[in-house]
């Protein structure tokens, strides 16, 4: 039994301030003859992108379908994804933040020991409301959420273009997956019921479930932290989360966002959607019991050093990761950072570990990688000088060693998870399980190179022979329009 006390890290999401400024615009428009009109490429350019060097990071990231209580990929391997959250992409574009696709650079750098697998993206109302919707830039103070209907459809069209859209961009060429996180956490008296929460949530997924749909990298975060109706939801008030009451709270919850889910599958069929619970997330344990209508579901958890209302873990969250995927999207520790933040490595990084051990289909998101959203990670006051740490009283060091010891564990393949077809020179692949064979030069990645390839062997026997392998727009044939549309996805 538990005492419930309001929430008091809402100001996990807090930075301190200097002057906005305006940032960022997607990098790669240049597209011989096809691409995105009406823009200045470069003007709103991640200056960092265009410079990376992918050669010795990054994985595969092939589709994943969810069988029983794990994911697999093409070739029937069980996938684990374990990494970090960053900071939202908007709350980036300002003077003194760092581009995000450096963090995530950061994040993925084997010379700096780091091997997140994948990126947890936040998506947050309040940072989408600072976007102008004429040309992607950010002005205002920064602040977590606004009031539901706050954002216009427009305001998230141009951050979708101008701020998320680079980055899970960026994630899929240096290899590594991400979720992107519809983020509301902090207005303990928003219940998830609320009709003007209804449509927002509705407008947020029928615009971003589309844009990422044919995109095997990317996850989608239904609802970050759904706060009420939830058993003991006075102050004061025990409350037990395996109780009668609390199995009511999941059953309102279960009516309420299953037409969100639906959403998101009427536009996207095999992403991998990640469902949340009532107060802030800590319901997973009746996830097994009363599961959500769809195909592809995963559900999530929250749990950091403070809340011994959740212990033992396994009870909470290990026992339903036996049963259905379970996401731990956030948890963590800082000695310093208050209820129900504060804890130690010896102590609660130890405990983490532990249960990562036991029950090793869980997939873990730390938060924070950064230097100011607690609990973080680094420390710095210019945005290009961070220093990690670490010790007793940070998660840094832990994390950092955790990941490195486990960066060969249960990684999904691509290479030889389907037969290759003769295309001239070239044994084109199918690469992430979805029947059409991107790969047309053989070398596991998806490029310009491929582009060619397949213009100079349109002719080739092994096309002409399997169209339906080279059908990229989905007309029932291959044709000159198959070649356009495979430019187009890179």
């Amino acid at each position: 039994m538990t005492t419930n006390e309001h929430e008091t890290r809402r100001d996990r999401n807090s930075d301190e301030i200097t002057t906005p400024t305006d940032h960022s615009r997607r990098a790669f428009l240049a597209m011989t003859g096809v691409g995105t009109t009406g823009v200045a490429a470069g003007a709103f350019a991640d200056p960092v992108r265009a410079d990376v060097d992918t050669t010795d990071r990054g994985i595969e990231t092939p589709w994943l379908e969810r069988d029983g209580n794990v994911l697999r990929d093409p070739a029937g391997n069980e996938v684990v994804l374990r990494g970090v959250n960053v900071i939202d992409p908007a709350r980036t574009a300002r003077s003194w933040r760092r581009p995000l696709s450096e963090t995530i650079d950061h994040a993925t750098d084997p010379d700096r020991s780091w091997h997140a697998r994948i990126i947890r993206i936040p998506v947050q109302t309040g940072d989408i409301v600072t976007v102008d919707p004429a040309d992607g830039s950010v002005s205002g103070d920064p602040q977590n959420e606004v009031d539901p209907g706050t954002i216009t459809q427009e305001q998230l069209e141009a951050y979708i273009e101008h701020h998320l859209r680079p980055v899970v961009d960026h994630c899929a060429e240096i290899g590594v997956y991400c979720i992107v996180d519809y983020h509301r956490h902090a207005d303990t008296s928003l219940e998830y019921t609320d009709p003007a929460l209804d449509e927002e949530v509705r407008m947020f997924w029928d615009v971003v479930a589309p844009e990422f749909a044919d995109e095997s990298h990317v996850l989608y975060e239904l609802y970050n932290e759904p706060i009420g109706p939830y058993a003991g939801q006075d102050p004061g008030e025990d409350y037990r989360i395996r109780g009668d009451d609390a199995e009511q709270a999941w059953l309102e919850w279960r009516e309420t966002a299953q037409p969100w889910v639906d959403t998101i599958r009427s536009h996207a069929e095999r992403n991998v959607v990640i469902i949340g619970s009532p107060r802030w997330s800590q319901y997973t344990y009746w996830a097994p019991r009363h599961e959500f209508e769809g195909e592809n579901l995963a559900y999530s958890g929250h749990v950091y050093a403070g809340h011994d209302g959740l212990r033992p873990l396994g009870d909470y969250f290990g026992e339903p990761s036996e049963e259905v995927p379970v996401f731990l999207t956030e948890f963590g520790y800082q000695r310093d950072a208050g209820s129900p933040l504060s804890g130690t490595t010896s102590e609660d990084g130890a405990a983490f570990e532990s249960f990562f051990d036991e029950y090793d289909t869980v997939h873990p998101q730390i938060w924070c990688f950064d230097r100011s959203w607690k609990p973080y990670m680094f420390d710095g006051d210019a945005p290009d000088e961070w220093t990690l740490l670490g010790g007793e009283d940070y998660q840094g060091e832990w994390w950092q060693t955790f990941l490195a010891e486990r960066r060969t564990d249960d990684l999904p393949q691509t290479g030889g998870g389907s037969e290759t077809i003769s295309v001239g020179e070239y044994e084109a692949r199918d690469i992430d399980g979805d029947g059409l064979y991107e790969d047309v030069n053989g070398d596991n990645e998806t490029t310009h190179g491929d582009v060619n390839a397949l213009f100079e062997n349109r002719n080739a026997d092994g096309v002409q022979n399997n169209p339906e392998k080279f059908d990229f727009d989905g007309n029932g044939r291959f044709g000159f329009s198959d070649i356009l549309e495979l430019l187009e996805r890179l």
